[in-house]
């Protein structure tokens, strides 16, 4: 196998392959001999077609599985000897003047950049400062996770906070409107889940009791049946449960695993220290990259990059329906999605190659048992088995993303380590 290379441009190589006759005709010979046992031909018993026969018969599938295995016994070692990691498939045209020679790839690739200065960057952030209010926040969540919804008393009317289970039926012009009943609806009183107008009149009813009441619907409701005029609903409250938050005390705290109150507040304490310095430290990194870039000018692979666009409009689209949208609406929201996109899919693709020389300079690598310690904690986050979260990965090719975070995330903190940063006052 020959391998001649050639630079297009600083984001494109041309890699020319050409493989010995003997070789491509090895690669024929096997297709041939397959054909020859599988293929089912009126006249001829199995196995007994003449390859001239076989060769009329299947032309476009021997032409069309000989370049497929050529560039799959081949493609691999040729890149490797060339030492091209190329960015997405490569374009393949095929040598085939007097017979199949070949192949020439044309690949883009990271492109070769002078770095500038990337240590001793200098960064202003605030300083992490945990208040009493937070912590008394993060506790009361807590206590809302572990509150008891006691049933009220019949003569006890629901009030905020609460949760009402009803049944309702809405009538239209004394109709009953098919879509709009509810054989056991909750409703929490105070948590905006529902109309004002319908919540308000929920308010103060006890368990058993019946209401009938109108709500007038705006223009512009979603829902084309109702919008715009006056629905009857007839209401029967089924439970009334008021929310009992457990004693914020020695004996709560111990529930959840502390010693005692002021165990679980410093617990509290670190756990938001650290959410806020892992929050920090992405602004910090953000910050330094920014900066990096200004002293650079990094050219950006063209297809790479438009792959990189319509993979994140593939993303957005199926975020919302498509259905109902008029076509030039549709293509008004693609052609905003794509601007805006592109944009930053620049700016990514450029902290990439950016990233990737650092690493390389640093001699930044994946070392044993990194991949195993990420997902460790993975699974400790997630409470969830250790070979569960490996199964998972190693189940759907997430491995080779998985050390492209942690060697971005290595690099990242070696820039972070450099940096002077300075807290604002």
């Amino acid at each position: 196998m020959k391998v001649d290379v050639q630079t297009i441009d600083s984001v494109t190589k041309k890699l020319e392959v050409i493989i010995p006759a003997d070789d491509i005709k090895k690669i024929e010979d096997g297709i041939y001999n397959e054909l020859k046992k599988q293929a089912k031909i009126k006249g001829f018993r199995p196995g007994k077609a003449p390859r001239n026969i076989i060769a009329a018969l299947y032309k476009d599938y021997i032409e069309d599985e000989l370049k497929s295995r050529l560039l799959k016994n081949t493609m691999f070692n040729a890149l490797k000897e060339a030492d091209i990691n190329p960015l997405g498939e490569p374009i393949v045209n095929f040598l085939e003047e007097d017979g199949l020679k070949g192949y020439v790839l044309e690949c883009e690739v990271i492109p070769e950049i002078e770095l500038p200065q990337y240590k001793g960057i200098e960064v202003e952030t605030e300083p992490i400062n945990i208040t009493e209010e937070e912590i008394n926040k993060r506790i009361e969540n807590i206590r809302l996770l572990h509150a008891e919804m006691r049933m009220r008393e019949e003569n006890e009317g629901a009030e905020s906070g609460d949760f009402v289970v009803i049944s309702y039926q809405g009538f239209l012009s004394g109709v009953p409107l098919k879509d709009v009943k509810s054989d056991a609806y909750p409703i929490e009183l105070g948590a905006s889940s529902v109309m004002p107008e319908f919540e308000k009149e929920i308010f103060g009813l006890k368990i058993g009791e019946d209401k009938e009441f109108t709500i007038d619907f705006p223009e512009d409701y979603p829902d084309k049946d109702i919008c715009g005029k006056s629905v009857l609903f007839k209401v029967h409250v089924k439970e009334v449960r008021k929310k009992i938050l457990p004693e914020l005390d020695d004996d709560f705290a111990k529930d959840m695993g502390f010693d005692n109150l002021d165990a679980m507040k410093a617990n509290i304490k670190n756990e938001l220290f650290k959410e806020k310095e892992k929050n920090r430290n992405k602004i910090i990194y953000q910050k330094i990259v920014d900066k990096i870039l200004e002293g650079i000018d990094i050219p950006v692979p063209k297809r790479y990059l438009e792959k990189r666009v319509e993979s994140m409009i593939e993303d957005a689209e199926a975020r919302y329906p498509s259905e109902g949208i008029a076509e030039d609406v549709k293509k008004n929201i693609e052609s905003t999605l794509r601007k805006d996109f592109e944009e930053k899919a620049v700016l990514r693709i450029k902290k990439d190659i950016l990233l990737t020389k650092i690493a390389e300079k640093e001699e930044i690598k994946i070392e044993d048992g990194d991949v195993d310690e990420r997902i460790k904690r993975i699974a400790e986050d997630s409470k969830r088995p250790f070979i569960d979260i490996k199964n998972f990965y190693e189940r759907n090719n997430l491995i080779d993303s998985l050390k492209d975070i942690i060697l971005e995330e290595k690099t990242l903190n070696l820039l972070k380590d450099n940096a002077i940063i300075r807290e604002t006052p």
